[in-house]
């Protein structure tokens, strides 16, 4: 499976979203005392409705002042605040 189906096949089975354009914004090594992997980082504008399936805990949106106000805190894992910093600037 390319990087692009399983996009799609997991954007499909998690969040109810299908037949939208994606743009590969970065592909960066994670690691982590636990585990070590190579991530793919996309982006898509999406108009319609999200629908996070029972595989998830549930779903919400986060506002930038949000996640930045909740990094450091052991809300986000450790991989999505690493993300944070190498994508966008998490200053306050």
């Amino acid at each position: 499976e390319s990087v692009e189906e399983a996009l799609w096949r997991e954007a499909r089975e998690e969040l109810g979203i299908v037949d939208f354009r994606s743009v590969r914004i970065a592909v960066y090594p994670f690691q982590s005392e636990r585990e070590r992997e190579l991530v793919y980082v996309h982006r898509t504008v999406w108009d319609g409705s999200v629908t996070p399936s029972a595989e998830l805990a549930g779903g919400r949106f986060w506002s930038r002042e949000e996640l930045v106000a909740a990094t450091g805190k052991g809300i986000l894992t450790p991989n999505f605040e690493s993300e944070m910093k190498l994508l966008f600037s998490t200053e306050k």
